[in-house]
């Protein structure tokens, strides 16, 4: 068989009724040209590849990993699997629109210099409409930041702006990447124990290569109870990751010339990061920890704005115990 045009990696885990709902929404993509491979991450029963090749045919493909590995893990063994030219991803509880992979399959073949579209996004479940509020929110500052050439209506190209962008903020639409197989020695498989790792991938995509948007709503996130996090520590997770992805890319930048122009930028994002943490602790009256995070914000770039956080810090931590002895009184 010659090779397929672009290979559509899907990791999945225990949710064996929404893969097969995702992979119903390849088959019926109006670009025929393509493979799937569905990355089974220790799925109690395993996922049965034979029945799912049955009905949908030879061109999936399966891996198998005895014991759950992660997102990440899962889509990078995918990655080296793949024979296509262009690589796509679908999370297993997720939809194509039919037309995704033709859509970001023509920009690739019509702009060669751009190595990474960026997918639209549309919700759908049971927390769609609120879901869809924020990510439009997200997007509408993420793209003022970017500044961002539309070259035909629905399609922008960036430049360098993207990359304070995302370093701000990773909307939705920019975890959800179609890119150029050969790109990925550029920019790297994911990293396998970064907790936000589809933005550090994003981030770090904008910083080495040139990359697009369509606007488009073409990638169906569904919206409801199928996560598996809480809601403190999803946030407590997604700050140290944030920080950590920051931190890293300051030590890439002290190593590799190419990247020195961003240094200033990371650091400052690193600050914001801790900050953001800082805020987090007070909010959870955990004093000590919000003053430590402020230090590090402040060690990493050092701002007198950031001085109004310590004194509502320290008057926050004074109002406890004023309210519990006006209390007992």
């Amino acid at each position: 068989m010659n090779a397929p045009l672009v290979t559509v990696v899907i990791p999945s885990h225990n949710r064996p009724e929404m893969l097969e709902e995702a992979l119903e929404s390849v088959v019926q993509q109006t670009l025929s040209n393509w493979e799937a491979i569905v990355v089974d991450d220790g799925s109690r029963p395993p996922v049965a590849f034979d029945r799912l090749q049955q009905r949908f045919g030879p061109r999936l493909r399966g891996i198998r990993h005895d014991v759950s590995r992660g997102g990440p893990a899962a889509k990078n063994a995918g990655v080296r699997s793949a024979h296509g030219q262009f690589l796509a991803h679908l999370d297993d509880d997720d939809l194509y629109h039919p037309e995704y992979l033709d859509s970001a399959a023509n920009v690739l073949r019509e702009f060669s210099d751009v190595d990474v579209v960026f997918m639209g996004v549309s919700c759908f479940g049971a927390r769609a409409s609120s879901s869809q509020s924020v990510y439009a929110r997200a997007m509408e500052r993420t793209l003022s930041r970017a500044k961002g050439t539309e070259v035909r209506p629905g399609l922008i190209i960036f430049g360098d702006p993207l990359v304070e962008a995302l370093l701000r903020s990773v909307p939705m639409a920019f975890q959800r990447p179609v890119a150029r197989r050969s790109a990925i020695d550029h920019i790297g498989l994911y990293r396998e124990h970064c907790f936000l790792w589809d933005c550090d991938w994003a981030i770090r995509a904008a910083v080495t290569r040139r990359t697009a948007l369509l606007t488009q709503p073409l990638y169906r996130q569904r919206t409801g109870d199928q996560g598996y996090s809480t809601t403190h520590k999803r946030i407590h997770d997604a700050a140290l990751s944030g920080i950590e992805i920051m931190e890293t890319l300051v030590a890439r930048a002290n190593a590799e010339p190419e990247l020195r122009k961003w240094e200033d930028a990371f650091r400052e994002a690193a600050a914001r990061g801790f900050l953001d943490l800082a805020y987090f602790h007070q909010a959870r009256r955990e004093w000590r920890d919000a003053w430590q995070a402020w230090l590090c914000s402040q060690r990493r770039q050092l701002s007198p704005k950031r001085f109004t956080f310590l004194l509502r810090l320290v008057a926050s931590a004074l109002a406890i115990p004023k309210r519990t002895s006006q209390s007992r009184a």
